[in-house]
């Protein structure tokens, strides 16, 4: 990206900005750089200044939506007491931000957006992330005496696998009143098991 002066930078962000919510409304295929245009207010010329293409476009739209995902989750696990509160929360949080940074969870979802090399290193680097965050908290369990666990790579290998599961089964209703009960109900079998004590 070349050099860009403050004016500049914020132009650039309020395209990435109104192009997120263009892709949002008719996914990636559907958008056109006329569409990124008319909703950020600027002339199409003025988008190319910015941006080689859609592609460049979609890039930037999701690249800035992970970053806003990484920061929302990582704050949420820090404020977290227990290991136990830290999974729930980084599970409510990924249900929670599957609407407002909907084309960084469409892209790490959709075989067709799969094919895009840039997402499909995105995606690579998020599930890279995501296993080592479950580690991390796993760990700190073990560590705290919470958690018993012989193999954490393997255990958070199941658990990311079932949280995945059980994400895209609740995400048919999002606006669910319960789903937070459902979502602590449904932990607590993940690391409780079903077997009698």
């Amino acid at each position: 990206m070349k050099d860009l002066t403050t004016k500049q930078r914020e132009k650039r962000n309020s395209i990435i900005h109104a192009a997120a919510a263009v892709f949002k409304k008719y996914g990636f295929k559907k958008t056109s750089m006329a569409d990124v245009a008319k909703a950020s207010g600027k002339a199409k010329s003025s988008i190319y200044y910015y941006f080689a293409s859609k592609e460049e476009i979609f890039k930037a739209v999701i690249l800035s939506e992970a970053r806003i995902y990484r920061e929302i989750v990582l704050k949420a696990i820090a404020t977290a007491e227990t290991p136990h509160e830290k999974l729930k929360s980084y599970i409510m949080i990924r249900l929670q931000t599957d609407k407002i940074l909907a084309n960084f969870h469409k892209a790490l979802n959709s075989t067709y957006l799969k094919q895009i090399k840039f997402v499909n290193k995105l995606k690579n680097i998020y599930d890279r992330e995501e296993f080592s965050i479950f580690r991390d908290i796993l760990r700190s369990g073990v560590n705290a005496d919470y958690f018993k666990i012989y193999d954490l790579q393997y255990a958070a290998v199941g658990i990311v696998t079932a949280m995945r599961g059980i994400e895209s089964t609740l995400l048919h209703n999002p606006e669910d009143p319960l789903m937070e009960e459902k979502v602590k109900n449904i932990l607590n079998v993940v690391l409780y098991g079903i077997i009698k004590r």
